[in-house]
């Protein structure tokens, strides 16, 4: 008998059969707690809702260096969670660009660190717009504009707002088409300066092929930047140099200023110094001349260990911030209607949430719950991740019952007595 018993234990360890311990704690993405924005277009689609597990969660995989190949940039969406952790949360927004070469990627910034990741997904989403994708190039390519482009520039006059003429310099005009990422330093002689497109992001390829030219205000004595969109929006920016003195940069005159545009390459390759404009100008009663040339630094992808490192420094740097898990008690759910302000929501007291979260982990699950209180939710945040449940109680002589249901899986958990002692310490204004 006792043979027959044990083969038959043995038989519901193989297939599975008998009791398994039910995880209590199981996070997950939560749509409604998130704005899903086209970053580009700034449209909230009516669905978008919907779309940000997708978008969530296709940044999850092992960071890669570089991709191989031509590629095609689609939508970025910038993410907002309607619940604000903490002004020093990391995990309250998110930005990321699909793109497509030989294979389909995402580059997505966290809040965790400040260089972008690249990574590998299986198939784009079916809510992209796949004919809107704009192809970019390895490197910036920059060719000359037409007299007849400059002439439609004059005519747009976007000096308008500055409340002074700005006049274009004829045959300064040129075409900019940026990768996917990096910087485009500008330097005036031995000076730094500022190019309209100084930073280079993903999202900037829906910008498509920018138009520059430099324009001259006779009264300031100052050089300005026109700066035009594929879809048309102008603008114009200051010709800025790097004041020590200020720290920042700051505009600087040149009397009876001419330009020459002097560019012979056709693309700004990584490193090399590239002239594109020859500056003439009265300086301390002379008439001098100085180099602006362009110089594009390729951008660096994070890396597994830069992610762990920033990480880390961040830590250090601010030890006594909050980072997760978060544990809310509140009155509605976190959707953008509530709020986390006292006395509506209470949080979880303290820095290190380890001892609360055991206490769910090793709750048990039963077949009832409690009475609901003042606050009937509870929700725990990690990360980009979290969970709901209802909280419930029953009072007994000495003690209390704590009790909470995933009502996603329609099941409850109990927690120890050692449990409710601990849940209780972290939400002291919590009436036993």
């Amino acid at each position: 008998m006792k043979r027959i018993v044990f083969i038959l234990c043995m038989v519901g360890l193989l297939v599975g059969c008998g009791t398994r311990e039910t995880d209590v704690v199981k996070l997950d993405y939560m749509p409604k707690q998130w704005v899903v924005r086209d970053l580009y277009s700034g449209r909230m689609d009516a669905k978008s809702e919907t779309w940000a597990s997708h978008i969530l969660g296709a940044c999850t995989g092992e960071p890669i260096t570089q991709i191989e190949g031509d590629v095609t940039v689609f939508n970025s969406y910038a993410l907002n969670r309607k619940a604000m952790i903490s002004d020093y949360d990391p995990n309250n927004y998110k930005l990321v660009t699909f793109l497509k070469g030989k294979e389909n990627y995402t580059i997505c910034y966290d809040g965790d660190y400040t260089r972008m990741k690249l990574g590998k997904i299986d198939e784009l989403p079916d809510f992209l717009d796949l004919t809107s994708g704009v192809e970019v190039p390895h490197v910036p390519l920059i060719k000359v504009g037409t007299k007849e482009e400059e002439k439609v520039a004059e005519q747009s006059d976007p000096s308008e707002y500055l409340g002074m003429p700005i006049n274009l310099f004829e045959e300064t005009m040129v075409h900019v088409t940026t990768p996917l990422n990096g910087t485009i330093g500008l330097t005036i002689g031995e000076q730094q300066g500022l190019f309209p497109i100084s930073f280079i992001e993903p999202y900037n390829a829906q910008m498509g092929t920018a138009k520059i030219a430099l324009g001259y205000n006779d009264k300031l004595k100052q050089a300005y930047f026109y700066f035009e969109a594929t879809n048309g929006t102008t603008s114009l920016q200051p010709f800025v140099v790097w004041d020590e003195d200020e720290f920042g940069h700051e505009p600087i005159q040149f009397e009876g200023l001419q330009v020459e545009r002097v560019l012979q390459s056709d693309t700004l390759d990584p490193g090399v110094k590239t002239p594109l404009y020859t500056f003439s100008y009265m300086k301390n009663g002379k008439r001098v001349k100085e180099d602006v040339s362009l110089t594009y630094t390729k951008g660096e992808f994070a890396t597994k260990k830069s992610i762990e490192e920033d990480i880390n420094a961040n830590i250090i740097a601010n030890p006594s911030v909050p980072r997760g898990p978060f544990f809310f008690l509140h009155k509605t759910p976190l959707d953008g209607a509530a709020t986390l302000d006292y006395p509506d929501t209470l949080r979880a007291a303290g820095i290190d949430m380890s001892d609360l979260m055991n206490a769910f982990e090793e709750a048990e699950p039963v077949d009832r719950a409690g009475e609901m209180g003042d606050y009937p939710l509870l929700t725990i945040i990690d990360g980009w991740k979290g969970q709901e449940f209802q909280l419930s109680f029953k009072k007994r002589s000495k003690k209390v019952d704590v009790y909470v249901t995933d009502e996603t899986r329609d099941q409850t958990f109990k927690l120890t007595s050692a449990g409710v002692e601990t849940f209780f310490s972290y939400f002291p204004d919590l009436k036993k």
